[in-house]
């Protein structure tokens, strides 16, 4: 019997071999895609990490900008409250320095109202001539005499306000302590006579004579300052009167630079036959506290009357 031939048996078929080729095609594949994915994973990683850096740096620029800003705002703070302080010392500089100025101007007026006093004080102690005894003295001047003259500053400093009130007031009181004179006249400091085209006459005294004197000596003003004017012209016009004269000199002010030969040129003006002065020369000043030349006023008369057998007063304005 003959045997059939088979054909030879074949471990390995075509799909056996494809398989396998895939299978390790496969394992190629997955290795080289591992191998991709860890580079693209450190491709990508570095950029994050450098970005994680660059935020960190900002978040510490932040940090720094933050407490620079919080530094800067505390010297603001700071600095307004050094302001609001200068300002409140301001405030309070600005206030007391009209009080200072208010202080210092009292303190002027009293020195100046002491000096005042200072000089009437001495003008009396000081007053060497011995008049002759009168029948009648009001506050150490005499009242004896026949005939009397005013030489009144009538400037706007003595007329201004009330105070003109005050000098008329002082006038009557005058006139009512000569009730035996015979006549009287009155000047302004610069010679001019309150009744013109009298110049040289005595007015006549009586009552009635002295109340329109002293109605009309209300509105005598608007004349300068200057009483060695007045006493000069007083002395030419009324100097050859043979009774008692005595001439009272009212002013606040005096500004000659040459006090001396103004006061030598009055006490030469006023000597008599013997040498001896011929009228009672006597100042009343009126003290202003707040400007004027009372001072050198008061200085002026004392001179004169220590010269002429006067005496000098002061009253407050």
């Amino acid at each position: 019997m003959r045997k059939i031939a088979r054909p030879p048996l074949e471990i390995f078929t075509l799909s056996f071999l494809d398989i396998i080729s895939c299978a390790f095609a496969a394992i190629v594949m997955l290795v080289l895609m591992s191998k991709k994915g860890d580079e693209d994973v450190a491709v990508i990683s570095t950029p994050i990490q450098n970005l994680i850096k660059e935020v960190a740096k900002a978040k510490a620029s932040l940090d720094g900008l933050v407490t620079q800003v919080n530094e800067t705002q505390q010297e603001v703070n700071n600095a307004e409250l050094t302001l609001a302080e200068r300002k409140a010392q301001a405030n309070q500089m600005s206030g007391a320095v009209p009080r200072a100025e208010a202080t210092l101007q009292q303190l002027r007026d009293q020195a100046a109202s002491l000096q005042q006093e200072l000089q009437i004080a001495n003008a009396r102690l000081n007053n060497e001539s011995k008049p002759a005894l009168p029948d009648q003295a009001v506050g150490g001047i005499p009242t004896d005499a026949d005939y009397v003259i005013f030489v009144i500053d009538n400037s706007g400093s003595m007329s201004s306000g009330g105070k003109w009130k005050q000098v008329v007031s002082v006038v009557s009181d005058i006139l009512k302590n000569h009730p035996q004179m015979k006549g009287f006249q009155i000047l302004a400091a610069d010679g001019e006579h309150m009744y013109s085209g009298r110049e040289g006459r005595w007015l006549t005294d009586t009552p009635t004579f002295r109340q329109k004197v002293i109605s009309r000596l209300t509105s005598f003003t608007g004349g300068a300052s200057a009483p060695e004017v007045g006493i000069k012209r007083a002395l030419t016009l009324y100097k050859k009167e043979s009774g008692k004269v005595s001439l009272y000199v009212f002013g606040d002010d005096y500004r000659p630079g040459t006090l001396d030969d103004v006061v030598t040129d009055i006490t030469r003006l006023n000597r008599d036959s013997q040498g001896k002065p011929k009228m009672r020369i006597h100042g009343v000043g009126f003290y202003r506290p707040h400007d004027g030349n009372a001072a050198q006023f008061a200085a002026f008369m004392q001179a004169v009357a220590k010269r002429n057998r006067g005496a000098f007063i002061g009253l407050d304005f």
